[in-house]
């Protein structure tokens, strides 16, 4: 709540108004709430009249104490006094006077007044006042010691320690005017010293409240507090420090209770932040696992490709051994086949060899036929013919031994036939061979080619699975980090509640000790003045008999004191 003192003049009057905002407002904002305020307050008083307008806005400089005219939103402090110019005119002109203390503006039509919420207030005395020229007349400030401020639970005061008469005056009156209405009840003055621990009877505070209302309207106005407390001013140090001791008790217990709300949502970050680490402990396991299971994969796919490579090179030598083979039943059947030929030739030789050798024989059994009848017709020659005959028989044996030869040479050919069909066979069989062996590398091609993407996926969601733990585990360390931050506030807050208790504790046995020390002086105080009073009342009434003894002659004109 931000509170603004705003003076004005209407018609003549002074009029010093306190208005409230939700925060600090702007000078048009300040401005337009001016206008809508006392043009209704002219209009009640005058009814048709114009509209109020401000012409500029002069407010008291903290510094200086000298008014000064308002230019920014900075300059609009808390319990700031304003006075309102409106434009000049023949009509109307500022009338000098005091501008006296600042009240709530009424209900009036067309402006709506806002609550008071919170202690109450006394308006600050007026730094300065106007004349008519609007030059200023300066008077002795009455500064104000106390600002409200909003702790976040409960509405506390604080109050100087070296405080003038006049601030614990004011500050005094305030903490026991609990509604507001800027005076003092009975009711609230009992409350008042009992909440303050100013432990009287009913009696005394009856009677105390009774010297303190002078006018006897039942209630005690600022002014009548003020005899009171030159009256009382132990009384009024008393209840000053108390009222003070009250409220710094207030905001430590108001800083312990917000300390202690807090603790909850620390634990709650504490656990949460110990879930969401257990959680990441629990994902960078399971990372852990992925990953050595994307291993295990890789190393048996590798294991698998290496196999696949090593049968691929199996069937390829296979495949070299089969054609190595087949090259070599090639020239095997190459060298067969000349064989052969040469084969075929020789027997084409040999046919003709046992040709003329059988021509030979048959010229020899026929030479033979001729011989032995040549014998029977030529005893005399039988002896060459003999001769001839052996040389014949020789030559015949030799013709048989051709023929067998040549039939041997004939029976070779034929084997070497045999030969080039069984070389033929062979190279077929290696053909044979050698197809099997290119399926057999084809298939175990295909099979090293499927085992290395097998093996290239696996590798794939090995770098993957790495990468992942490589993030979770990235994401741990700050989690870790966050749990062990929230552990650490979590510490420092219940060292705080301990540390502020500890003090609140120390506070209340102090403020105890204190009230016990002063409530002697008080009770003292109370029975000094009461005795003071009680002879005030005997020497008036000495006063009153020496008066009337005296009378006729008029003799008697001074006055004793005992002050």
């Amino acid at each position: 709540m931000h509170i603004i003192y705003v003076a004005t003049d209407v018609y003549g009057t002074k009029l010093n108004y306190e208005l409230e905002f939700p925060m600090q407002p702007t000078v048009a904002e300040l401005i337009r709430s001016i206008e809508n305020l006392f043009s209704a307050e002219q209009n009640l008083r005058k009814p048709g009249s114009t509209p109020y307008k401000v012409a500029k806005l002069n407010v008291v400089d903290e510094v200086t104490e000298d008014w000064v005219e308002v230019l920014s939103q900075s300059q609009l402090r808390n319990y700031c006094q304003v006075y309102s110019f409106q434009p000049h005119s023949t009509q109307l002109t500022e009338s000098q006077g005091h501008i006296p203390a600042a009240v709530k503006p009424r209900h009036i039509a067309g402006y709506i007044v806002q609550g008071n919420h919170g202690m109450a207030h006394a308006p600050p005395t007026p730094l300065h006042n106007f004349s008519s020229t609007g030059s200023v007349q300066h008077i002795q400030p009455v500064h104000h010691t106390s600002v409200p401020h909003q702790t976040g639970l409960a509405q506390v005061r604080l109050l100087p320690q070296d405080a003038s008469h006049d601030e614990k005056v004011r500050a005094c009156f305030e903490g026991l005017d609990a509604n507001a209405n800027r005076v003092i009840e009975l009711d609230e003055m009992k409350r008042g010293f009992q909440m303050f621990g100013m432990d009287f009877t009913q009696t005394t505070v009856d009677d105390l409240f009774r010297k303190a209302d002078k006018d006897r309207d039942g209630v005690i106005s600022f002014p009548e507090w003020q005899r009171f407390a030159e009256l009382y001013p132990t009384m009024l140090d008393s209840l000053y420090y108390r009222l003070k001791s009250h409220w710094e008790i207030v905001a430590s217990k108001n800083e312990l209770d917000q300390l202690v709300n807090v603790g909850p949502q620390l634990q709650d970050n504490e656990r949460n932040s110990k879930v969401a680490f257990d959680q990441t402990q629990l994902d960078a396991d399971d990372a852990d696992r992925r990953v050595e299971e994307a291993d295990r994969i890789v190393a048996d796919m590798q294991n698998r490709q290496r196999l696949a490579e090593e049968q691929a090179r199996d069937a390829q030598r296979d495949i070299e051994r089969n054609e190595h083979h087949r090259l070599e039943a090639e020239r095997l059947l190459a060298n067969e086949k000349e064989r052969e030929r040469q084969a075929a030739l020789a027997s084409q030789h040999s046919a003709r060899d046992l040709e003329n050798a059988q021509r030979k024989l048959t010229q020899v059994h026929a030479a033979i036929a001729e011989a032995e009848a040549a014998e029977r017709r030529a005893a005399q020659m039988l002896a060459d013919a003999q001769r001839e005959l052996q040389r014949l028989r020789g030559v015949a044996d030799q013709a048989n031994t051709d023929v067998a030869l040549a039939a041997d040479r004939h029976n070779k050919m034929a084997l070497d036939s045999r030969n080039v069909e069984d070389a033929l066979a062979r190279l077929a069989q290696a053909d044979a061979d050698l197809n099997a062996a290119a399926m057999r590398g084809q298939e175990a091609m295909a099979n090293a080619s499927a085992h290395g993407l097998q093996t290239s996926e696996a590798m794939r969601a090995q770098e993957e699975a790495v990468a992942n733990a490589a993030l979770i585990r990235d994401r741990q360390e700050p989690a870790r980090q966050r749990w062990l931050q929230c552990q650490r506030q979590l510490e420092d807050h219940n060292t705080s509640v301990a540390a502020k208790e500890a003090q609140l504790a120390q506070e209340i046995s102090q403020k105890r000790l204190l009230h016990s020390q002063e409530k002697a002086l008080v009770e003292e105080e109370v029975r000094l003045r009461e005795q003071r009073e009680c002879l005030e009342e005997k020497e008036g009434a000495l006063r009153n008999a020496h008066t009337s003894f005296f009378k006729p002659s008029k003799s008697i004109q001074r006055h004793h004191s005992y002050y």
